[in-house]
C-alpha cells in the first residue's frame, strides 16, 4: 500500500544511520516529506541525497537534540523548507554499557540527557507548531529493555522505561489536541549500534548467539522496526495514544 503517508511532514531524530535511516527511506515511500536530523553530518547528507535520488522529499539538518538552540534552528528549517511538522519520531538515542559501579557520572547523564531529555526538548518544540495545525503524531524510541533488566545496560535500561511513562503523560496531555504519542519497543536489532556493542565484548560471537537466542524470532532487522514507525505516524493508528507497541521478536513472552 503506497502513500500511507501522504502530507506528512515528518522529523526523525538521530537518522543518519540504522533504524531512523531505514524509517526516513520508509516515510519518504510512503509519501511524506522527511526531515533527517542527526549529529553526524556526513551520514545524514548522504542518506539525504539517497532519498532525493530515489524521487523522495527530505532535507538533512544537523542538530545536537540536548541542545535547546540546534533544535529551534532545525525546527525553523523544517517549517521553511518543507512546512510545520505533523510527524515526530524521537528516534534518537545512545547505549552506555557497563554495570552500575563501573559507569561514570559523566557517562550516566549523557544516557538520560540522549535518551529522554531529548524527547522532552524535541517535544517542546515541535508540539506547538502541531497543536496550531491541528494535530499530529509523536513516536518515541522505547525499548525491550523498558521492560528486561539486561545487567550490563543499568543507565540504557532505566531510560528507556523513563521513555515509556514520559510518553503515557505526554499522551493523556495532548490527546485534547488531537496529538498522539506512542512509544515503539524494539527488540535487539542487528544495527551498527548493535555491532559496536558486540565489538566490545570479550567474545562477540558467543554473545551474538546467547542474546540470539533470548529471542524466539532472533535478532530483528532495521526495517521490522521501521515498519512499525510507519504505522504509528499513519492515521491507521488514529485511535492509538499512549501504547508501548512491543516489536521484540517474542523475547517479552518467555
Amino acid at each position: 500500500m503506497a502513500n500511507r503517508l501522504k502530507n506528512k511532514i515528518a522529523i526523525i531524530t538521530g537518522a543518519a544511520r540504522g533504524i531512523g535511516a531505514k524509517s526516513a527511506e520508509l516515510f519518504a515511500g510512503e509519501g511524506a516529506a522527511v526531515a533527517i536530523w542527526d549529529v553526524n553530518a556526513e551520514r545524514g547528507k548522504a542518506t539525504a541525497q539517497q532519498l532525493q535520488a530515489a524521487g523522495g522529499t527530505a532535507i538533512f539538518c544537523p542538530c545536537d537534540v540536548t541542545d535547546s538552540a540546534q533544535i529551534e534552528n532545525a525546527v525553523n528549517r523544517v517549517v521553511s523548507e518543507l512546512g510545520t511538522p505533523n510527524v515526530l519520531f524521537n528516534n534518537a538515542g545512545i547505549a552506555v554499557v557497563g554495570e552500575l559501579e563501573q559507569i561514570s557520572e559523566a557517562d550516566w547523564d549523557r544516557q538520560y540527557a540522549v535518551n529522554v531529555k531529548s524527547i522532552y526538548l524535541v517535544s517542546r518544540a515541535v508540539i506547538p507548531l502541531m497543536r496550531a495545525a491541528g494535530g499530529g503524531a509523536i513516536i518515541n524510541m522505547a525499548s525491550e529493555s523498558a521492560y528486561v533488566g539486561f545487567p550490563m545496560h543499568p543507565a540504557y535500561t532505566s531510560s528507556k522505561a523513563a521513555v515509556v511513562h514520559l510518553t503515557r503523560s505526554m499522551a493523556v496531555r495532548y490527546a485534547e489536541d488531537n496529538i498522539r504519542v506512542n512509544s515503539l519497543c524494539p527488540g535487539t536489532i542487528n544495527t551498527e549500534l548493535y555491532q559496536e556493542f558486540l565489538a566490545k565484548q570479550p567474545d562477540p560471537e558467543a554473545i551474538n548467539k546467547e542474546i540470539e537466542a533470548m529471542h524466539p524470532l532472533g535478532i530483528g532487522e532495521p526495517e521490522d522496526i521501521a515498519w512499525a514507525a510507519v504505522y504509528l505516524a499513519s492515521d491507521e493508528s488514529k485511535y492509538m495514544t499512549g501504547a508501548p507497541m512491543l516489536v521484540e521478536g517474542g523475547i517479552l513472552s518467555l
